[in-house]
């Protein structure tokens, strides 16, 4: 369903050469399928994930999700392949004055009409779907509370839940548990998890935790300098893939299972 061909994408120095952080990346990724992605810093995880919905915009390559081209869509046609493709952040990129509700609903706004967005005024069914979604992420009776007042794991599973909303085909996840601890970190992780499994989500996740893309993803992909340096299931990632993934460094960074 998600088909990466020959992605190209460069950042310009201030000197004016290039520092390439995708370098000709193709790969196939099937429907159902729960990949994560990892890699030291500078790899290109990020930049691979934003190309993908073209919230980076690449220099050459396609990107075709489910039949249709997202690189080279018009923004008619982007907007709507974007409908179909959930996004979770690192830092969550939710409205933090605004309360729990309406930022759940927000997943929403790519199929309600623009003044609904633009004036808070939306329909009952949207609130209630909200309200169950935010049940499916243990938030229940936070409706009304400003998103600034949550703890920063209940933001990501409030960022999860508008991702329910919207109901997507796609997940993608930047490095979504990288801001919180190991306990929050993991529910998020399972949370992730079920919801791959009990509504079909294809899953595209850049994580850093090696034991935890393990434990969760059906298949791992290695990103070096922006080329892919491993692609397989969790069993065949030992000590030998790692330090293709993770060359050695001169602070030592120890990324062993």
């Amino acid at each position: 369903m998600l088909e990466i061909k020959g992605l190209r994408k460069h950042y310009r120095g201030g000197g004016g050469a290039g520092t390439p952080a995708l370098d000709g990346i193709s790969l196939r990724i099937a429907e159902g399928e729960f990949t994560a992605v990892l890699g030291p810093s500078g790899a290109g995880k990020s930049t691979l994930i934003r190309c993908i919905n073209r919230l980076v915009e690449p220099d050459a390559g396609e990107v075709i999700w489910n039949g249709k081209p997202v690189t080279g869509s018009p923004p008619e046609e982007l907007r709507n392949i974007r409908a179909e493709i959930g996004m979770v952040f690192q830092q969550m990129q939710l409205l933090s004055r605004l309360s729990v509700m309406t930022n759940v609903i927000a997943g929403q706004f790519a199929r309600m009409p623009r003044w609904r967005s633009l004036l808070g005024v939306f329909p009952a069914e949207a609130a209630r779907q909200a309200r169950s979604a935010l049940a499916e992420v243990g938030l229940s009776g936070l409706e009304g509370r400003r998103v600034d007042a949550l703890s920063g794991g209940q933001q990501q599973r409030a960022a999860i839940a508008r991702v329910i909303m919207q109901q997507p085909k796609l997940l993608l996840g930047d490095e979504p548990i990288s801001s919180l601890d190991a306990v929050n970190a993991e529910r998020v992780l399972a949370l992730i998890a079920r919801l791959h499994r009990e509504k079909g989500m294809t899953v595209v996740l850049n994580l850093h935790n090696v034991a935890m893309a393990k434990r969760y993803a059906s298949r791992i992909i290695g990103l070096t300098a922006g080329r892919i340096t491993f692609d397989g299931p969790p069993e065949q990632l030992g000590e030998h893939e790692l330090k293709r993934i993770y060359p050695p460094d001169p602070v030592g960074a120890d990324h062993s299972l």
